[in-house]
């Protein structure tokens, strides 16, 4: 130990080893810490916004529930039209003062006030009644989340629920399964990037580090010496880099919890990990930094003679990338059959294994490129490159290890994206733009003509064909459908218009069954969105009178007008338009994550290849003094350095794109089989991630030519 010490005091060179040792762990362990919240902060979410769903219990039957999305502007409103099935008390969930009777209503603080500063024929009116108590933040998704419970006599779409208890419970069902995944996966392909740079720190001066342990174990030092002075050494920046990490994620947490997701930014508390948590990452980077140190010390103890060999790469371990990709797509098959906690965990596995099976494999690929331009190139830049990267490819490839899971990264989120956003629900382009469209109508609609002068469509939907087969139609007068239906003409007499003759005569809505006439007209039409067929309603007269869908055409000044008494004259009906929105904001949400996390997989990318480029001008400053001294220009070994690293990320890139489009691939089909829909595109713009991978390793590579141009013949005569 005392060694080591003497070591960190007298060696300018091992003193900046140490600090880029501890920023690299601090860096690590700040992400990790963030990384290992984002699940912490979506389940704190679930668990203060569980008594909106509907689940059986004791006490079902006890209300009658209406969920619905409603909007102001572009800003989503949860409504919750409520009633009483039956007497009793209704147990709460925190937050929730208690169950409002007939003409109360509970609003969330941000409502409340929007309510008292908005004229109440825009908004105010759309909640009647009362307003006993605001909702606790216990009972709110994110603060400033826009929320109303209003109580009825009787709630005309409602669906039994137990109560409004809340709870805790599982973040996965339906489209918040992909959610779950997404943010797993994140988890995943972000961690093994702060590895790979915490190695990179860790093996920072590596090789100057092997001469002086071999010279000391041929002097006499025992193994173990050999292995204290290393983890001493190393431990000291880890350790320090580990306390400013943890340090570093506290304000790093309010920062992440200002960014929107579902609608809305973050309670300060969500993104704080457990203590359990934080203290386990604390002391395991440290523990890695220095397992990583030590079992590079494996030629040292055991032949202290060898310990400036080249090191030899295997073709083999390109096997492993097929074999990892194997179970992967083992595991995708699993999830698409399993449910529960572990549905995702051998994707995981299989998705982490990819990840490191390509740095594990990434030196063959730079031993090939570097024999290659031995063999075919004549400049001294690229020569000096080349001897490098067939010499030593695992060294060679250190730098390049952070890039190129950042390109697999990429090009698996770009794979996916496109795909994503058509699995996100409630986006089409069915409607004119400006309609409102209220779904789910059981209402009598002639309060609604008394409220507005605006034209009301009235339509009624169902399907029609045999037992086994269904086409979803709209039933209507065509002259008034074509008002709020993009590319529907009519012509004077009833018709179907669609692009097919229909699969049969039998039409079946939600409350009633009939059949078409025995002829009829087909006219054509091809729908844009959910509706492809227009039935004219003098063609089922049997059900000329039922209303199942309202649209209403508005304009800029009526349109919350309009809205608020559609909400108002029609409790529970489904505004599609809302959920237009909210599909919207799911897929900016999509798209922000996407950024984020590409962002930062390039930045732990370029630090990863900055560190290790430096650590390697470091670790041959004895070389590059005797070639200065020899006369070599600092050009020509600037040049060789960037070739260094420039070579072989190009190479090792298109590996990584090309296994970043498979399982990219991969993951979006499990995606698609959790939400039930969905496209499957691949966009040029997958190959984007090479052209800035090799940017960015450019840049690190910039980043050692200062200490480069420190180096003089002198190092070569002090060494």
């Amino acid at each position: 130990m005392r060694i080591a010490l003497a070591v960190l005091r007298g060696d300018r060179r091992s003193q900046i080893a140490t600090v880029l040792v501890a920023l690299g762990v601090m860096i690590a362990v700040s992400l990790v810490l963030w990384l290992v919240a984002a699940p912490n902060a979506l389940q704190a979410r679930s668990d203060r916004t569980l008594w909106r769903e509907v689940f059986g219990g004791k006490d079902d039957g006890a209300i009658s529930v209406a969920v619905n999305r409603d909007s102001y502007g572009d800003t989503l409103i949860q409504r919750f039209d409520v009633a009483r099935t039956r007497p009793g008390d209704v147990a709460v969930a925190k937050g929730i003062a208690r169950f409002p009777e007939a003409g109360e209503v509970l609003l969330s603080p941000a409502l409340a006030d929007l309510v008292r500063t908005t004229p109440p024929e825009k908004l105010g009116n759309r909640f009647p009644g009362r307003q006993i108590a605001e909702l606790g933040p216990e009972a709110l998704k994110y603060p400033g989340e826009l929320v109303a419970i209003i109580g009825h006599a009787e709630v005309p779409a409602g669906y039994p629920a137990p109560d409004l208890r809340g709870g805790t419970g599982p973040y996965a069902d339906d489209y918040r399964s992909m959610l779950t995944l997404l943010t797993r996966v994140g988890l995943v392909v972000l961690v093994v990037p702060c590895l790979v740079l915490v190695a990179s720190a860790a093996r920072l001066t590596a090789a100057k580090r092997e001469r002086r342990l071999a010279a000391l174990r041929l002097a006499g030092a025992s193994p173990r010496q050999v292995v204290v002075m290393t983890a001493v050494e190393t431990a000291i920046g880890a350790v320090v880099g580990s306390v400013l990490g943890v340090l570093l994620a506290q304000p790093f947490s309010h920062v992440t919890a200002t960014i929107p997701w579902e609608g809305g930014t973050w309670f300060p508390g969500d993104f704080v990990p457990s203590p359990a948590v934080v203290a386990a990452v604390a002391l395991l980077a440290p523990v890695l930094v220095v397992g990583a140190a030590v079992l590079g010390l494996r030629r040292v103890v055991n032949q202290p003679l060898a310990a400036g060999s080249r090191r030899t790469v295997r073709p083999w371990r390109l096997l492993m990338i097929a074999g990892a990709i194997g179970v992967f797509f083992l595991g995708v098959t699993y999830a698409q059959q399993a449910r529960g906690d572990n549905q995702f965990t051998v994707v995981l596995l299989g998705l982490g294994g990819v990840a490191l099976a390509l740095v594990l494999a990434g030196p063959v690929l730079t031993a090939w490129v570097g024999r290659f331009f031995v063999g075919r190139w004549r400049g001294p830049s690229t020569l000096l490159a080349g001897r490098r990267l067939a010499g030593d490819p695992v060294a060679a490839f250190r730098g390049s290890a952070g890039v190129v899971i950042a390109v697999f990264t990429g090009s698996m989120a770009l794979t996916m994206l496109p795909g994503l956003e058509s699995q996100v629900p409630f986006r089409d382009e069915t409607w004119a733009e400006n309609t409102l469209v209220a779904e789910g109508v059981q209402h009598d609609v002639t309060p609604l003509r008394l409220a507005t002068s605006a034209p009301i469509v009235t339509m009624l939907d169902g399907t029609v064909g045999d037992d086994t087969r269904g086409t979803a139609v709209v039933v209507g007068r065509c002259e008034e459908v074509a008002k709020v239906l993009p590319g529907l003409t009519c012509r004077p007499g009833p018709a179907v218009y669609a692009a097919e003759p229909l699969p049969g005569t039998r039409f079946e809505s939600a409350r009633s069954e009939t059949t078409l006439p025995g002829r009829y007209e087909t006219r054509p039409f091809s729908g844009s969105g959910r509706v492809s067929v227009v039935i004219d309603r003098e063609l089922l007269p049997a059900v000329g009178g039922e209303v199942s869908l309202v649209a209403v055409p508005t304009t800029a000044e009526n349109r919350d007008l309009v809205h608020t008494a559609l909400v108002g004259t029609l409790p529970g009906a489904r505004l599609a338009n809302s959920d237009q929105l909210y599909g919207d904001t799911l897929v900016a949400d999509l798209e922000r994550a996407t950024v984020i996390g590409l962002s930062i997989a390039a930045v732990l990318g370029g630090i990863g290849a900055a560190v290790a480029a430096a650590g390697s001008v470091i670790d041959r400053r004895r070389t590059f003094g005797a070639l200065i001294a020899a006369g070599t220009p600092i050009r020509v070994l600037a040049h060789a350095l960037r070739r260094e690293v420039m070579l072989p990320v190009f190479a090792v890139t298109l590996a990584a794109c090309g296994a970043g489009l498979v399982v990219g691939l991969g993951l979006l089909s499990l995606a698609r089989g959790l939400v039930g829909h969905g496209e499957m595109p691949i966009t040029p713009w997958v190959l984007a991630p090479v052209g800035v991978g090799v940017v960015v390793a450019l840049v690190a590579a910039l980043a050692c030519g200062p200490v480069l141009r420190g180096i003089s013949p002198r190092d070569y005569a002090a060494e």
